[in-house]
């Protein structure tokens, strides 16, 4: 069993889920009530978009090991909806408990285990904030979420930027921008390189959402420029880094100049949100749709050159084509500098 294990986890390091699944059915069969073997299983038909063989495995895991093992209840809180997910949050934060109450309580082990606890009261809270929002009592388990959340790991920067958007729906937009100065302030100094010290990419992308809210737009420029360099492969950054350009258009005091400069920018990365999204059977059809309908906005303000028009021309013709070819470089958040340059 242990030979089996260990080598379904070297395959699922090496990404290989199909062998790797093969191996751990034979652990299943030679031990059909082992824990760590149908998590391994759901995990990998999860990878592989099987989600509800992967599903019926964590259930499996649930009645096996009802009270331990927190893993199996952030999965199904995952792919579970509204008070469901509700439900299965708190049984992995009571796994959580139990773990912890096992750990010295300084140690790196029970660090780990509050931030899990903490991540999980914060996908509470986002669900309430969202699936959840006309429950009666849903903006009271908004703040008893991230009150639990705070009390387990105070360090958790997603805790304080889920309490921002909380602050966001409340209309208390002073507080909401304490608060993301308190997350940020929590990771802004780390080593950006290492992915275990700052929070994960798409959480920054909501934190650019936020920023925007809060008309900050230079330190939205400043994060997505971040981003950029870690993976300019992303439709949802495209689309914010136009949405940017956009809103700094329509600020006023600006000359003619620096408003065609922001609106061209801002269509430039709107196409380039367009392509990625064709290329990649991108879900989000209305996002791309009001990308669509802001470059036909801009292009009725700033029309097209000549050879802006053939290639958009060669696009639509071509809509798969590989938006690598493009050749784009980094976009500056430098203030007053809203151009895309372009390797010619």
């Amino acid at each position: 069993m242990d030979q089996l294990l260990a080598k379904t986890q070297e395959l699922m390091d090496d990404n290989n889920y199909d062998d790797a699944l093969k191996v751990v059915v034979q652990a299943i069969n030679l031990d059909e009530r082992n824990h760590k073997a149908l998590l391994l299983a759901a995990v990998i038909q999860l990878e592989s978009g099987d989600v509800e063989p992967a599903i019926n495995c964590l259930l499996r895991c649930a009645e096996i090991s009802p009270e331990r093992g927190f893993e199996k209840y952030m999965y199904l809180g995952q792919f579970t909806v509204e008070l469901e997910s509700v439900r299965y949050y708190q049984l992995g934060v009571d796994a959580l408990q139990r773990d912890l109450e096992e750990v010295p309580k300084n140690s790196e082990h029970a660090a780990a285990l509050r931030r899990k606890m903490a991540e999980a009261y914060v996908a509470m809270t986002e669900i309430f904030l969202t699936d959840c929002c006309f429950e009666s009592n849903a903006e009271e388990k908004c703040e008893e979420y991230l009150k639990l959340g705070a009390a387990a790991d105070p360090t958790c920067p997603e805790v304080y930027q889920t309490m921002a958007s909380v602050r966001l729906s409340q209309d208390r937009p002073d507080d909401a921008r304490e608060c993301l100065a308190k997350s940020m302030a929590l990771w802004s100094d780390k080593d950006q390189n290492d992915p275990t010290q700052i929070p994960s990419y798409d959480n920054r992308l909501g934190l650019v959402r936020l920023l925007l809210e809060l008309d900050n737009k230079d330190q939205a420029l400043g994060i997505l420029e971040r981003l950029q360099k870690e993976d300019d492969e992303s439709v949802d950054l495209w689309y914010l880094y136009g949405w940017t350009y956009h809103l700094q258009s329509e600020e006023s005091g600006q000359s003619d100049d620096e408003k065609t400069e922001a609106l061209i920018s801002a269509r430039e990365c709107f196409g380039r949100a367009i392509k990625l999204a064709d290329a990649q059977d991108f879900e989000n059809d209305a996002l791309i749709k009001h990308a669509r309908e802001l470059v036909a906005g801009i292009s009725a303000t700033v029309p097209l050159s000549a050879d802006d028009e053939e290639e958009e021309e060669r696009d639509n013709a071509n809509p798969n084509a590989d938006a690598q070819e493009e050749g784009w470089e980094d976009v500056s958040s430098d203030a007053g500098d809203s151009d895309i340059e372009m390797k010619t």
